[in-house]
């Protein structure tokens, strides 16, 4: 999890440290973010039993983001960060934050992008994401948190917008996008260990490439790696729906405006 990244992005929702925050696919890591920002109010939830024992007792929830057990709008807000991609389904892992939360969501996750296709055509990011299954000692840190390396789902803005409006068609939702970037591991190991001509000549490669993404990220922000996703509920219906007897429905009034020619 990129700290920094996540921090100021929670910063900047300036969110009361009473909100009831429900974070998942989450470890203590995250309970450290929250509490570091001043939340107070916290539930970390994640397939994973090993956490539960990091975080202090009555704010750990066995829970999987792709079906919670919560009753709708159960949360103020929830946060993921990095954590959709290991899910069979990242769009019904979205759409049950979504569900719970009363006021919005948070969800940091990688982005695509022509670079980031790049990079995994390039053999500098990956497709499959071997590395975590091999950080938990092959027994879990994949798929569903199985031993099963997860691909790693990347986001387009569309294709979020198209999911949020496709779950709840009564009213736009809010969503704004954030951009951050984020080295693939392949970019960031240091040649100190390699004396051999090879290994030098891949930190050179590896440097240029570090130098290339962060001059192309600075002129586009488009096509960093992080996305940094704040979707909040619609603030109001669409013209041609209505309340009625505590349900939303067609509003017969409606006057479908003619288009123009």
């Amino acid at each position: 999890m990129d700290t920094d990244f996540a921090a100021a992005t929670l910063n900047s929702l300036h969110l009361r440290a009473q909100t009831r925050l429900l974070a998942v696919c989450a470890s203590s890591a995250d309970w450290d973010l929250l509490t570091s920002l001043g939340f107070s109010n916290v539930t970390v939830s994640n397939l994973d039993m090993a956490f539960e024992d990091m975080v202090p007792q009555g704010h750990w929830s066995y829970q999987d983001v792709q079906a919670l057990s919560f009753d709708d709008a159960s949360f103020d807000w929830v946060f993921v960060s990095e954590g959709l991609h290991h899910c069979r389904s990242p769009h019904r892992g979205l759409l049950e934050m979504y569900r719970v939360c009363r006021l919005g969501i948070v969800a940091i996750e990688s982005r695509d992008s022509t670079l980031m296709r790049l990079a995994v055509a390039m053999g500098l990011a990956q497709r499959y994401e071997l590395a975590a299954v091999i950080s938990q000692g092959f027994g879990s840190g994949g798929l569903d948190n199985t031993s099963v390396p997860n691909h790693v789902y990347r986001w387009t803005e569309a294709e979020v917008l198209k999911t949020l409006r496709s779950y709840d068609p009564t009213g736009e939702p809010q969503v704004e996008f954030r951009y951050g970037l984020r080295m693939p591991a392949a970019l960031t190991s240091s040649t100190t260990t390699n004396s051999t001509l090879r290994g030098v000549a891949q930190g050179i490669t590896q440097g240029v490439a570090r130098g290339v993404a962060r001059g192309i990220t600075t002129v586009c922000k488009r096509q960093a790696n992080q996305l940094a996703i704040i979707a909040r509920r619609p603030t109001a219906l669409y013209p041609w729906l209505a309340h009625h007897q505590n349900q939303v429905r067609f509003n017969p009034n409606y006057q479908n405006p003619k288009p123009h020619n």
